[in-house]
């Protein structure tokens, strides 16, 4: 039994108010170009589509990529929500792709990995028409957006699986791999799973995918790129979760760093701090921290 979708609701509908007071709070930096709106599945669907972000004095130069994945538990937000975050990054010389993905009650979590990977798909055959490298791509993602980040990842190099959840093959070769406060067990048996097993479908335990709930369920078939990881103190969705998935990585040899930030300013950083304020003094150093690791995997 899980809880229940109107108190969900209720639960996403205040966290919105937070989003639009926040997002009016902040703006876009100075000489980002910005291409919003992009078609990834061309069937007129707002959740189809993605936007591209550069630097506007870089545009015939081959920069390196990023591709991120909004959070919002699974059943909220677009790829609005992470704007000034995208355009951030972008402005630290990179090419950045966001892109939105039908929510949950309208579709279920393995149907969310089958969009993202349409997404994936489109940029890899459009990547020459904006300025990218293809040999330096990284994935991310931040809470719900790192698990699809983190699964997309192991898709991305697994036939078996791709078989399991009938993916397409995205063709990208992602280099690095960015999550920030990501929820990576939706099967567990903690008290989150009450909120995330039902998004894998009124009848999940009968899928095929049901094996696979759980990132230790798909670590053997992963062989991951260099992975950063970004949590807090004060991350109370996601912080246990995003240290065991460090560990879980770490055990798989992967070349992995965690930065786990406690207090600023005698106060403990929120979930997803680096995304929800890209400006502040500790997101700007998450999100270099991140970067820097990027960088090195070149």
């Amino acid at each position: 039994m899980g809880i229940p979708k109107p108190i969900l609701k209720l639960v996403w509908k205040n966290t919105e108010k937070g989003d639009i007071k926040r997002l009016a709070m902040q703006s876009a930096p100075d000489g980002v170009k910005e291409i919003c709106d992009i078609p990834y599945i061309d069937d007129g669907k707002w959740q189809h589509k993605l936007d591209v972000y550069y630097p506007e004095d870089k545009e015939n130069e081959q920069l390196p990529v990023i591709v991120d994945i909004h959070g919002g538990g699974w059943m909220y937000g677009d790829k609005e929500l992470n704007k000034y975050y995208n355009m951030v990054l972008a402005s630290k010389g990179f090419t950045v792709f966001s892109m939105s993905y039908t929510l949950w009650p309208e579709t279920i979590v393995p149907e969310q990995l089958k969009e993202i990977a349409e997404a994936l798909l489109w940029i890899n055959n459009n990547l020459s028409s904006y300025p990218c490298d293809r040999k330096k791509i990284m994935l991310t993602g931040d809470s719900a957006g790192g698990q699809l980040a983190l699964y997309s990842a192991v898709l991305s190099r697994s036939s078996v699986l791709r078989d399991v959840f009938s993916v397409k093959d995205c063709g990208l070769k992602f280099t690095c791999l960015g999550l920030v406060s990501v929820v990576a067990d939706m099967g567990s048996n903690s008290i989150i799973s009450l909120y995330t097993k039902g998004m894998w479908g009124k009848n999940y335990a009968s899928s095929p995918t049901s094996r696979y709930m759980n990132f230790r369920d798909i670590a053997k078939f992963s062989n991951l790129p260099p992975t950063v990881l970004i949590t807090s103190s004060g991350d109370v969705i996601a912080q246990r979760q995003t240290i065991s998935t460090y560990n879980k990585i770490k055990e798989l040899g992967v070349r992995t760093e965690l930065y786990n930030y406690g207090k600023a300013d005698g106060k403990h950083l929120p979930h997803v701090f680096s995304v929800l304020y890209p400006y502040s003094e500790y997101g700007n150093d998450a999100i270099d921290n991140m970067l820097n690791f990027y960088r090195d995997t070149f």
